[in-house]
C-alpha cells in the first residue's frame, strides 16, 4: 500500500510536531553525503530556525539524526539504520533483484537505478554502475528525490490517475523551485516530453550532458510502485531512447513478479 502524507493543515494540533519531525527526517535522508545545515532545513520546511533546532535536538537524542563530524551539518542517524535493517527483508526489492540489475547495467553500459515510490518522492533502492560511476550522478542508495525531478520518478508519475499527478506536480513544483526556477523548467520539460512517449525521457533536462530513460514496475493492482532508470553520459537519438525503453521494459517485466513477496 502506498503511503501518502496528509497536508499539515489537515492534522490535529497534537500531531503536528510529529509531522514536522518526520518531514525533517525525509529531508535528512535526501542528502546523506554532506548533510544539511540548520538554516537550509528551516528554509525547505518553512519552519523558523528555533523550531527546527528543537526538533533536531530531539531527533539526535533518539538516534534518528546525527551531526556530521567536523561540520555543522546534520544527517540521518544510527537508529534509522537499525530500523531499516529490520524492514529490509519485507521491502528491499534491490536485494532480491541484485544479480539481474548488475548484469543489465553491464549489458546496457550505463548506470541503472531501481527506485520505489514514497508518497510524492522516489527512494533509490539500488544503483549499479555498468561502466564506472558518472561524476555528476549524485544519487546513492537511500537517496530521496521529488518524483518530478528524476526519470525514475516521472516513470511512476505518468501511470498514476491524472488528479493524483496534478497534486504531486504542484507539491513537487514548490520543492524543486527552491533550487531555482531553471530547475523546475527542466523538470517540466522532461514531463511534457515523456507523456506522449509512455516512458520517462530526460534528455539533459536536469543535468547537462546526462540523459536518462525510465520505465515503471507495476504491482498486481496496476499501480506503479517502483521504476527502472538507465542514465548515460552524452546525447541520445529518439531511436536510441525508444530502444533503451524497450530493453528496460523487458527487465521490469522480469523483476515485477518479485513484488508479490514484499509488503507493498
Amino acid at each position: 500500500m502506498q503511503f501518502v502524507p496528509e497536508p499539515p493543515d489537515a492534522l490535529p494540533e497534537v500531531t503536528r510536531s510529529l509531522h514536522r519531525a518526520i518531514g525533517l527526517l525525509r529531508l535528512l535522508a535526501s542528502h546523506t553525503r554532506i548533510g544539511w545545515r540548520l538554516s537550509d532545513l528551516a528554509e525547505h520546511t518553512d519552519l523558523d530556525p528555533a523550531t527546527v533546532h528543537r526538533l533536531l535536538q530531539s531527533l539526535v537524542r533518539e538516534g534518528l539524526a546525527t551531526r556530521v563530524p567536523g561540520s555543522r551539518h546534520y544527517t540521518i542517524g544510527p537508529l534509522a539504520f537499525g530500523l531499516g535493517l529490520a524492514a529490509a527483508p519485507y521491502f528491499d526489492l534491490g536485494r532480491l533483484a541484485h544479480a539481474r540489475l548488475a548484469a543489465a547495467a553491464q549489458a546496457l553500459r550505463g548506470t541503472l537505478f531501481l527506485k520505489m515510490r514514497s508518497g510524492v518522492e522516489s527512494v533509490c533502492l539500488a544503483r549499479h554502475d555498468g561502466v564506472g560511476p558518472v561524476a555528476s550522478l549524485m544519487l546513492d542508495v537511500g537517496g530521496r528525490r521529488p518524483l518530478c525531478l528524476t526519470a525514475g520518478g516521472v516513470a511512476m508519475l505518468l501511470h498514476l490517475p491524472r488528479a493524483e499527478q496534478a497534486r504531486i506536480e504542484a507539491d513537487n513544483r514548490r520543492t524543486i523551485s527552491r533550487q531555482g526556477a531553471q530547475r523546475w523548467r527542466g523538470a517540466r520539460q522532461m514531463l511534457l516530453r515523456s507523456r506522449p512517449l509512455g516512458y520517462a525521457s530526460n534528455r539533459g533536462d536536469i543535468a547537462a550532458g546526462i540523459c536518462a530513460i525510465g520505465v515503471p514496475l507495476m504491482a498486481g493492482d496496476g499501480s506503479p510502485v517502483a521504476s527502472l532508470t538507465l542514465a548515460l553520459a552524452g546525447a541520445l537519438s529518439d531511436t536510441q531512447a525508444d530502444d533503451l525503453a524497450a530493453c528496460l521494459r523487458e527487465q521490469a517485466e522480469g523483476i515485477a513478479p518479485l513484488l508479490a513477496s514484499l509488503r507493498l
